[in-house]
């Protein structure tokens, strides 16, 4: 889904590092809040690996800090067994795309 949203401040995006256990191989994330609007909610996007290096390590997310963009996100779902069989579950939304600023490419008067 396309939303509309802010990233209000540099607190709202945050990079993770996560170290695969099998092979010790260290990959960076990230983690997005964004304020959306009508209706008004925060909510928190995870940012794949893959995602976050095409960003520039988030560079390109702290450009947008205080602008209006369209936002490419999804509602994701997910239960399976972990290690030992324990039941793991997760849900939470994740940032897809990147935005495309609200003013970009609009004539100035």
């Amino acid at each position: 889904m396309i939303v509309t949203a802010r990233i209000n401040d540099l607190d709202d995006i945050e990079k993770k590092t996560n170290t695969n256990t099998s092979t010790g191989e260290s990959r960076d994330s990230g983690i997005v809040r964004l304020q959306l609007f009508q209706p008004s909610e925060v909510i928190e996007c995870r940012v794949s690996p893959d995602l976050w290096d095409s960003l520039g390590g988030g560079a390109d997310l702290k450009k947008l800090i205080d602008k209006k963009a369209e936002y490419k996100i999804q509602h994701t779902e997910r239960s399976f067994a972990g290690d030992g069989g324990k039941h793991v579950s997760f849900s939470g939304w994740s940032l897809l795309g990147f935005p495309a600023l609200e003013n970009q490419n609009k004539p100035t008067a």
